[in-house]
């Protein structure tokens, strides 16, 4: 065995203890994950039927409005909805997606 493959070894056996160590975070991690992907998944399937407020989404979805506002805030922001006109105090978002098909872009 070389000094490169003991090397790789080691690091191998170092990465498998630690992953041992996390084990609990990691799954953690991953179910905080799938939740996430589960909620904006809601949300998006919820705008597909048009422009909604926060109100109307936390509606649709049965989520919190706090916790609505933040994933709509998120996804503005990596430009996967849209701010749409305003309805009374809010405005409605649209999926990015969506309002390209509306303009023809």
């Amino acid at each position: 065995m070389t000094k490169n493959d003991s090397e790789q070894q080691d690091r191998k056996e170092a990465m498998k203890k630690l992953r041992e160590i996390r084990k609990e975070k990691i799954v953690a991690a991953t179910a905080m994950l799938k939740e996430q992907k589960k909620a904006i998944q809601a949300i998006k399937e919820v705008l597909r039927q048009g422009g909604k407020t926060v109100p109307q989404v936390a509606e649709g979805t049965g989520m919190p409005s706090a916790e609505v506002f933040w994933y709509l805030a998120s996804l503005k922001k990596y430009g996967e909805i849209l701010e749409g006109e305003k309805d009374g105090g809010y405005f409605q978002y649209v999926l990015a997606e969506e309002a390209g098909d509306e303009t023809g872009g």
